[in-house]
């Protein structure tokens, strides 16, 4: 299982490995706003400010790569929406059809945001996430690989900690955490996906993740709840367990920023919608927004 799945990371890196790189300050060609670090107790990214200003990046096929401060001309593929909220006045939904990859951009289709340093971890951090997700109807997963949330390293390649769908690394119409193990960056390791479920459309779904951010495997771990109710982890390398042990760092390869929309294998040919909302990150659990 540990090959099959190590084989996995290889075909995604090849697919994906440098998928975010370009929302990093490397390319002269794309300006970045820094939002502000998380030295308060928490990150909110609900946008509530009727768009996407609280977060720093913003990338889809219209706009390629820019600061979300100046994307405020909203379109069908990724817009600050009030007729399907989970919490306060305001959702973003994300839409991605086939061949909706920014220009000059890799590795797959997308509409996304970026809290950059905002969210930023490192080792040793320990994080609580919280937010909520929506598959619209119809949702593709029954092909490649799709990313809703992703904790993206600093070096290129799939994220050390993603929420993802489909049968590349979780299973076919399904969704759930997928972690990527390296022992350096370009080395990946094993591949896991201890948690999935049944992808239902229509219908909110609640998620809250406490994190420790370390490359040791005695020392990260990942803690889950859906709609409030703390889930076991059915499968390696935790099956059985309530917190699951495992790097969730890449071995020299930096801290993570923290990334969400819809982000997709170009090989899925039919449309999707997924709507997010709620986001916080914070320093401790008492810290986060409610939904």
């Amino acid at each position: 299982m540990w090959l099959a799945r190590a084989l996995g990371i290889v075909l995604l890196s090849l697919l994906a490995g440098c998928a975010d790189s370009e929302v990093t300050p490397l390319s002269p060609t794309v300006t970045t706003t820094v939002a502000e670090p998380l030295v308060a107790d928490r990150f909110v990214g609900d946008f509530e400010t009727g768009n996407f200003d609280q977060w720093a990046n913003c990338q889809n096929v219209l706009v390629r790569s820019e600061p979300c401060t100046s994307y405020h001309n909203p379109t069908s593929r990724m817009e600050v929406e009030s007729a399907v909220v989970r919490q306060g006045r305001y959702a973003a939904r994300f839409e991605v059809h086939q061949g909706d990859m920014p220009a000059n951009l890799c590795c797959g289709d997308r509409a996304e945001v970026s809290g950059e340093e905002a969210t930023r971890s490192d080792e040793g951090d320990d994080r609580w996430y919280q937010w909520s997700t929506r598959f619209g109807a119809g949702f593709p997963a029954d092909r490649g690989w799709t990313v809703l949330s992703q904790w993206h390293a600093d070096e290129d390649g799939p994220p050390p900690l993603a929420v993802a769908s489909g049968p590349t690394n979780v299973g076919m119409n399904r969704w759930g955490v997928v972690v990527s193990t390296y022992d350096a960056p370009g080395h990946p390791g094993p591949t896991f996906t201890p948690w999935s479920a049944e992808i239902v459309t229509d219908s909110w779904i609640d998620i809250k993740m406490h994190v420790k951010w370390s490359v040791h495997d005695e020392v990260g771990f990942i803690e889950l709840w859906i709609g409030g109710v703390p889930q076991v982890f059915g499968d390696a390398p935790c099956a059985g367990q309530t917190r699951c042990m495992v790097r969730t760092l890449m071995p020299r390869g930096g801290g993570t920023y923290f990334k969400q929309g819809y982000y997709r294998d170009p090989a899925i040919d039919a449309p999707g919608v997924v709507y997010h909302d709620g986001f916080t990150a914070a320093k401790n659990e008492a810290a986060l927004a409610p939904l």
